[in-house]
């Protein structure tokens, strides 16, 4: 599971620290109980890791179909 994990990581590591600091500015512009939001993120990103990634590490190329 520790390849899933990183394979997610090596593909979409921008997008996931976006997460984050989009997280952080709502919190710091709007509310604190935006912070809130931390402890989820790596709900769906375990999720994506073990639905979209081999346990090699690699991407699964049967999605679509």
């Amino acid at each position: 599971m520790l390849k899933q994990l990183l394979g997610l990581w090596r593909d979409t590591w921008w997008l996931w620290l976006g997460f984050v600091f989009l997280t952080l500015g709502f919190s710091f512009l709007l509310g604190l109980y935006f912070l809130l939001l931390l402890p989820c993120l790596p709900i769906p990103f375990v999720y994506f890791a073990i639905n979209r990634y081999d346990t090699s590490g690699q991407e699964k190329h049967d999605l679509g179909s």
